[in-house]
């Protein structure tokens, strides 16, 4: 092979070798954009497939969290009226029912006090000294205090009526020192001391004769909770 001929051979040889390695590199190349691709179809898939069909499935399930939670928002607010009204309808009977015992015994006040003489504004007074005086007393006590008023108008020591025994002067403190007006003006008076007042004018007598009572301090007589009677 001459000179000519070897250097023909070196430049096809060259070609040649230019041609594959430019064909290995596009292969390369296109290898490489179909991993990109593939990748990316890969993460399209991802996004649009398994993603999307996940944010579908919370986006679906929304409606149904939301019913739920309506669901139960609306039981609680169904029990929490049905609680509210239960309450009222109780407050309503335990008034009703305390009207009903304030009235009972209004008439019967009435009854007795019009039977002995008495008069129904003569019986408030009584049942607001009897709160005055024996107010957290037991219900004996209580009609005690009554009893004693009733003594002293019969005993011909004291004014002959209720008003004159309770007002009398020096006798009993709260008609001196203006707790007994207080009490009448507000009318708290409790059912007990209203039931002990109309006991008392009916004739009962804890205490028997007695005139006096005042705080427990050693002095003899009769003792009924915090008080002794003489």
């Amino acid at each position: 092979m001459n000179t000519n001929s070897r250097r023909l051979w070196k430049h096809a040889a060259g070609c040649l070798a230019g041609t594959m390695m430019l064909g290995m590199a596009c292969g390369t190349t296109a290898m490489a954009n179909d991993i990109v691709h593939g990748s990316a179809a890969v993460s399209a898939y991802v996004v649009d497939g398994t993603e999307s069909a996940t944010a579908a499935s919370i986006l679906g399930a929304q409606p149904a969290v939301w019913q739920q939670a309506g669901d139960t928002a609306a039981a609680l607010t169904q029990q929490q009226e049905r609680a509210a009204w239960e309450a009222a309808l109780a407050r309503q009977q335990e008034e009703a029912r305390i009207l009903a015992q304030q009235q009972a015994v209004a008439e019967a006040q009435n009854a007795i006090a019009a039977q002995k003489g008495i008069t129904p504004q003569e019986l408030e007074v009584l049942a607001a000294l009897i709160q005055c005086e024996a107010g957290g007393e037991s219900y004996v006590g209580q009609v005690a205090v009554g009893n004693v008023v009733m003594n002293r108008m019969e005993s011909g020591a004291h004014p002959d009526t209720v008003l004159g025994v309770i007002y009398e002067a020096g006798q009993f403190t709260p008609a001196g020192n203006g707790r007994l007006s207080r009490t009448l003006q507000s009318g708290r008076i409790s059912l007990s001391c209203r039931q002990a007042a109309l006991e008392a004018v009916a004739g009962s007598e804890p205490v028997g004769d007695k005139l006096y009572f005042r705080r427990v301090n050693g002095r003899s007589g009769q003792i009924i909770g915090n008080h002794v009677f003489y």
